[in-house]
């Protein structure tokens, strides 16, 4: 019970410190948490990583890896469990065609920071498992549907096995509606060590996605960039800095 005999001016001062305090230790735990989260490698080298959400498509999955082949290109796919069923064969073949796939949770939910601890791990665990039994290989990185993330989401990742992967810069953008503009978005927010999101699935506008891919990767390119995948990136970070 509050004090009635104590000043008010003294009792909101205390009660403003004490909120302080409490913003102050929640700021401190977010930022930490979110600085576990990778939206770009610090690296002087001028490198970039292509990455696709949301597929595998029948019909913009393999656009995009004949345009990946023409510029011999290598890219990390962040795929989504239920989708993979759908399309073993293109799972395979993007394997083959030696790029990186990622998890991207088994049903893609809407919030998944939103979800139980039992839900989220079962996300990650059924994408997981696709993943393994049709490339045989182990996913190491990990994207949350929408790029919502949270402690909670981040942890259960961490103890997963998973690096978090966000980004530095989408293409798709509601500034940028048409192919051309999602080119020059992705050209005007380049940085050394920078993550770009593009996507190959979900929304019959992926089209756009298709056919932006070559401008981005040509404009990039005659900037003096060079395209690596998400775990060849986090090796430069590992570098050490001359």
């Amino acid at each position: 019970m509050i004090n009635r005999n104590i000043p008010r001016t003294i009792l909101e001062v205390a009660l403003a410190a004490a909120l302080v305090i409490v913003l102050a230790h929640s700021y401190r735990r977010t930022s930490e948490w979110q600085a576990q989260v990778i939206y770009f490698v610090p690296t002087k080298e001028k490198v970039a990583a292509l990455t696709f959400d949301d597929g595998p498509h029948p019909t913009f999955t393999p656009e995009i890896l004949a345009t990946l082949d023409k510029y011999n290109v290598k890219a990390t796919f962040f795929m989504i469990g239920k989708e993979m069923e759908k399309y073993p064969n293109i799972v395979k073949e993007v394997a083959l065609r030696g790029h990186v796939i990622a998890n991207h949770t088994y049903t893609h939910p809407h919030s998944l920071e939103s979800e139980s601890e039992a839900q989220i791990i079962r996300e990650l665990d059924k994408c997981e498992e696709i993943i393994e039994k049709m490339t045989g290989r182990r996913a190491h990185l990990f994207r949350p549907p929408r790029g919502l993330v949270n402690g909670a989401v981040l942890t259960i990742a961490a103890e997963e096995g998973y690096r978090t992967v966000l980004w530095t810069v989408s293409a798709d953008h509601h500034d940028a509606p048409t192919p051309e503009l999602m080119a020059k978005r992705v050209f005007e927010h380049r940085r050394p060590g920078c993550i770009i999101l593009a996507h190959d699935g979900t929304f019959k506008s992926r089209w756009k996605d298709a056919r932006a891919l070559p401008m981005i990767i040509e404009e990039l390119r005659n900037d003096g960039y060079r395209f690596v995948t998400i775990p060849e990136l986090l090796k430069l970070a590992r570098k050490p800095r001359p």
